[in-house]
């Protein structure tokens, strides 16, 4: 891989996630090697366990029990691990491409100051691709990316009671 760029899969439509990891096993059949940090999500979802299964391919869960909702201090206290992490992992060059999964909560909750990421971002060494997924992503984040996705909701089942299936959406 020559360059690596920053990519963010955004917005409030299904497949977020599902992107990162169609990339990511796309960069590992390349013979790439990939870090996966899913932040705020269990770490128990079937993309996770395929994942797993892969030699050049690095995971780590900053979460907690299910999908997490409100912010409290243990919780905070995970998702600084996984920046930590995160950083390191990005100035180690030992990966091709990072995933960031469901970072733009940490953003958006004030877990991780934009200003950081950004300079992380700028500093990171040009060989390394990021990816970052979550909704609502910050405007200063859209703009410095160099790829933007945004999945947009034109209809989706759980809006008629519909439960997230094994497979599908987990």
């Amino acid at each position: 891989m020559d360059r690596g760029y920053v990519q963010v899969y955004t917005g409030d439509g299904k497949g977020k996630t599902t992107a990162a990891v169609g990339l990511s096993i796309r960069a590992l059949g390349a013979g790439l090697k990939v870090a996966f940090l899913q932040f705020f999500k269990d770490g128990t979802s079937s993309e996770v366990k395929i994942l797993k299964t892969f030699d050049n391919l690095y995971y780590q869960q900053f979460g907690g029990k299910g999908f997490v909702s409100e912010v409290t201090s243990e919780l905070k206290e995970i998702i600084q691990k996984g920046w930590e992490e995160a950083k390191r992992l990005v100035f180690s060059k030992e990966y091709n491409i990072i995933v960031l999964d469901e970072f733009t909560f940490a953003l958006n909750w004030g877990l991780v100051e934009e200003k950081e990421i950004l300079q992380v971002l700028r500093d990171k060494p040009e060989e390394v691709e990021i990816v970052i997924t979550g909704r609502d992503a910050p405007r200063s984040l859209i703009e410095f990316a160099h790829l933007v996705t945004e999945m947009k909701k034109i209809k989706h089942y759980y809006d008629q009671g519909i439960r997230d299936r094994i497979g599908i959406e987990r």
